[in-house]
């Protein structure tokens, strides 16, 4: 077996803390156990100062911070700052930093069943033991988190989030930043419009609108995401 210098590995920094960004450092373990890929410098958060998981705190989520570690060309970051409760309030964040797209790390768990044509873009997490099959498209800064499964032809756009244990249909739109709760099902062809949300649970066959809250078996509207 060849040992691979942990100077040649690449150098990861994780955008966020407990919570996704731990679930994130997960994965990355998990992948240096097959491959030792990514060396982990720690991460950025705005209130955490204590170590989390044994890796420091480097500062705070701001520009003056990244632009420091941007000279290196080795290392890469990851944005965990995505999550119902932000919804799009996350964005002039994560655009005031500047990072250049191909900066971000996409991170793949090795117990994950992905189709050799899937596509999948910058800055996306896919967890243990989901399952994405053919002709799928996953965009940027996707969260797709454990055992969930994708069919044939789903497109998830940019700012997705898919949380544990849910079905995506064959053919299912979710439009940017559209959001799906826990042990969520779609039924196929369905869209989600942009910045969407299906709650916990929520059985969904037909089209959500955007910015629209949803619920239930079968789903019903209750809201909108301010």
């Amino acid at each position: 077996m060849i040992k691979i210098n942990k100077f040649e590995m690449k150098k990861l920094l994780i955008i966020g803390g407990k919570g996704n960004g731990t679930l994130v450092l997960t994965v990355v373990e998990n992948i240096n156990k097959f491959h030792k890929e990514w060396e982990v410098l720690g991460f950025l958060n705005d209130r955490e100062v204590d170590p989390i998981m044994g890796f420091p705190i480097l500062g705070k989520v701001e520009p003056n911070v990244v632009n420091k570690y941007l000279k290196d060309p080795e290392v890469y970051f990851f944005y965990a700052l995505i999550s119902v409760k932000l919804n799009f309030n996350f964005l002039p964040k994560l655009e005031s930093l500047k990072i250049p797209r191909t900066r971000f790390a996409t991170l793949v768990d090795p117990s994950a069943v992905i189709a050799n044509n899937v596509k999948i873009g910058y800055g996306t997490c896919i967890s243990p033991l989901c399952c994405i099959n053919s002709y799928s498209r996953i965009g940027d800064f996707v969260q797709i988190w454990s055992q969930v499964i994708i069919a044939t032809g789903a497109i998830l756009k940019n700012y997705s989030y898919v949380a544990a244990n849910s079905y995506i249909g064959a053919y299912v739109e979710m439009s940017e930043g559209a959001y799906v709760g826990p042990s969520v099902s779609i039924l196929e062809f369905v869209k989600m419009g942009k910045w969407s949300l299906a709650g916990m649970g929520s059985v969904v066959v037909k089209d959500v609108p955007e910015y629209t809250k949803v619920v239930g078996n079968p789903s019903r509207i209750i809201g909108e995401v301010k």
